[in-house]
């Protein structure tokens, strides 16, 4: 991809919990880019707009907003163009076209489809679940941001009607499997692909069974293991940067944030009210 030269500073990020996937911000963006994705595909969504904007995809011309979404497709050429003025936030997100092809196939795309329309959707559920997967690309964990990225393309292949997804069948010792993993590596930064093997299902079928079964995510639920164990250590009176460690986190912050999230108080209040 390739901003017009007096493009505004732009922010780029490769997750290292994320390996196949790029973010890239253009924070007051006034004037449009042209690209042709070739190894990943990319999602462009439009938080902010001032003015006008269309977009030149696989043949279609089309308006686009604030609150919209649109794909750059390999080998196929993209054009933002203002019209005839603009001023917006842009955020992207790169998807390397092994790890897609991988997901949507599990999924149920067959081979050779695309799946996506070639125009602007506004879809306020897509718009979230690409929102979602942002945040947990930009500062989630590795569990997190697969999650995320599962759920952003099955919602968003789903919404093109290019996919057979079964029913949601029942795995209860897959799902028991996973359990137990969690609960052994609570203090571990765990993936799909261990979930996976440790389950004998696919990661596509291992979520949605997981869902099923519990009402949360794999990722939800170890948040919860680990505040549970957080808040025992505490108890017993350990450091708080001991805690920390003892659940996976490397910073204290890191737990802090999420204590305060799920338990309502931060762990120096949680701690302060057991003395």
């Amino acid at each position: 991809m390739s901003a017009r030269d007096d493009s505004p500073l732009v922010r780029f990020a490769r997750p290292p919990h994320a390996p196949g996937l790029e973010l890239v911000q253009y924070p007051s963006l006034t004037r449009g880019w042209r690209g042709i994705p070739e190894a990943y595909r990319w999602f462009t969504m439009i938080p902010q707009l001032e003015g006008n904007a269309e977009v030149l995809s696989r043949g279609v011309r089309s308006a686009c907003g604030a609150g919209s979404l649109t794909v750059g497709e390999p080998g196929e050429p993209y054009v933002l163009r203002p019209r005839p003025r603009m001023r917006g936030e842009f955020r992207v997100i790169r998807v390397d076209n092994d790890i897609h092809d991988a997901i949507v196939g599990e999924i149920g795309v067959r081979r050779g489809d695309n799946p996506y329309p070639a125009a602007p959707q506004s879809d306020l559920q897509l718009i979230h679940a690409f929102a979602r997967l942002y945040r947990a690309l930009d500062a989630g964990e590795r569990l997190e941001t697969e999650e995320r990225l599962y759920a952003f393309l099955l919602m968003a292949v789903t919404h093109g009607k290019h996919t057979n997804v079964s029913r949601v069948r029942r795995h209860p010792a897959g799902v028991r499997r996973a359990r137990e993993l969690l609960h052994a590596r609570l203090d571990a930064s765990l993936s799909l692909d261990e979930l996976s093997r440790a389950t004998q299902l696919d990661k596509f079928t291992l979520l949605r069974a997981f869902s099923r079964e519990l009402g949360i995510t794999p990722h939800a639920y170890l948040m919860q293991l680990r505040m549970s164990r957080a808040c025992q250590l505490i108890a017993q009176g350990s450091r708080l940067a001991d805690v920390a460690l003892a659940v996976g986190y490397s910073e204290q912050s890191a737990l802090n944030r999420v204590f305060k999230h799920l338990v309502g108080v931060t762990p120096g209040e949680y701690a302060r009210v057991g003395r």
